[in-house]
């Protein structure tokens, strides 16, 4: 090959290689690439905004955004956009829900999902920045509660989570026995009425008196109608238990426990006269006649001069027979021994010669005239 010839060959590649090269420098571009606010300069020679990305190591996730979009055409001093999203855990009054947001602070996300008021109760700091993996965000708004409690009933505006939360808030304890309308547990929602049942458990005793009984003994020794208490009866006691609930001041139930007898009684003993009353003497008025061989008309005579309505001078004897008033009612006599006829006179003192002998009158010897 002829000298001139190579010269033109060399010349035809070395024009190409030049064109090769300022090609390739051409195509470099300058862009800025702002990533969750953060921005760099990047050189690059892709041509879309999905290489770029690619080139600097960074793949976007499916809630992450983009601008321009991943399949654009990118030019020198373009600007790339990158907001990644973070997934968030959020629970609005006790609602739990999974959310994606680009925020970078909790501030910034509470402003992207609408809660945009001052008056929220929040488990984190407004300032504090969400992190890429994510985070758990509670929070309580303000609502109206209707209260019901200790007999009052009124309208709370509260920021409180749950029921437990309001009744902590408003200073309100809750014994072991008492019962909510609503689980502590359970989140408040506006326009919930929290009712309060006060219920109060007590065991209260009783005691009762238990009757004695009585019981009769014959005497064969005392005339028929006599009754004596030879044992007085004493009243026993039982005591018994009761389980009572008492509902906001009312008693709704009562439940026996246990029920004794803490005290027996003493049986009442009475001795009741079986002898027969002996049959009365007819006698006439002021002078009685004797029987069974006792002379009464003497005894009568002794004693009263054998007058029927005879009164000692101090009142206390009276009759025939001069008897007292309790000596009189012991023979089963009522009223003034004075005023009762000769015949009945003389039948009682008979009796209480039968039950107590002559030693009853001052001249019971006479009986024996």
């Amino acid at each position: 090959m002829r000298r001139s010839l190579k010269s033109c060959l060399f010349a035809v590649v070395l024009v190409g290689l030049v064109a090769s090269v300022a090609a390739y420098f051409a195509a470099e571009k300058s862009l800025t690439l702002t990533v969750d606010g953060q921005s760099r300069l990047v050189t690059t020679y892709a041509g879309t905004a999905a290489e770029v990305l690619a080139d600097e190591g960074l793949t976007p996730a499916a809630h992450d955004v983009v601008l321009p979009a991943l399949g654009a055409d990118v030019a020198d001093g373009d600007t790339i956009v990158v907001n990644r999203a973070r997934p968030l855990t959020l629970t609005v009054d006790g609602v739990r829900s999974e959310v994606f947001t680009t925020a970078l602070s909790v501030d910034d996300a509470l402003d992207e999902l609408g809660y945009r008021t001052d008056q929220l109760q929040l488990s984190a700091d407004r300032s504090e920045r969400l992190p890429l993996d994510g985070m758990d965000l509670a929070i309580t708004t303000s609502k109206d509660v209707r209260l019901v409690a200790d007999g009052q009933e009124r309208v709370v505006t509260t920021t409180a989570a749950t029921a437990g939360d309001l009744l902590a808030e408003q200073g309100i304890a809750l014994s072991a026995t008492d019962r909510t309308s609503l689980y502590p547990a359970q989140p408040l929602l506006g326009g919930m009425v929290l009712r309060v049942t006060r219920v109060q458990v007590d065991e209260v005793t009783e005691v009762q008196t238990v009757d004695y009984e009585t019981v009769e003994t014959e005497d064969a020794e005392a005339l028929e109608g006599e009754r004596t208490v030879t044992q007085k009866g004493v009243e026993g006691a039982r005591t018994t238990t009761w389980r009572v609930t008492v509902t906001d001041g009312v008693e709704t139930g009562r439940e026996q426990v246990s029920s004794e007898v803490t005290k027996k009684p003493v049986e009442e003993q009475v001795s009741v006269g079986t002898k027969p009353e002996p049959e009365p003497v007819a006698v006439a008025a002021g002078a009685p006649a004797t029987a069974d061989g006792l002379n009464w008309a003497a005894l009568a005579r002794c004693e009263s001069g054998g007058r029927p309505n005879a009164v000692s001078a101090s009142g206390t004897y009276r009759g025939m027979y001069q008897f007292s008033r309790a000596t009189w009612a012991g023979v089963g006599g009522s009223g003034d021994p004075a005023a009762a006829s000769v015949e009945e006179q003389t039948m009682r003192a008979q009796m209480l010669y039968s039950r107590s002998g002559a030693g009853q009158w001052g001249c019971g010897s006479r009986l024996f005239d």
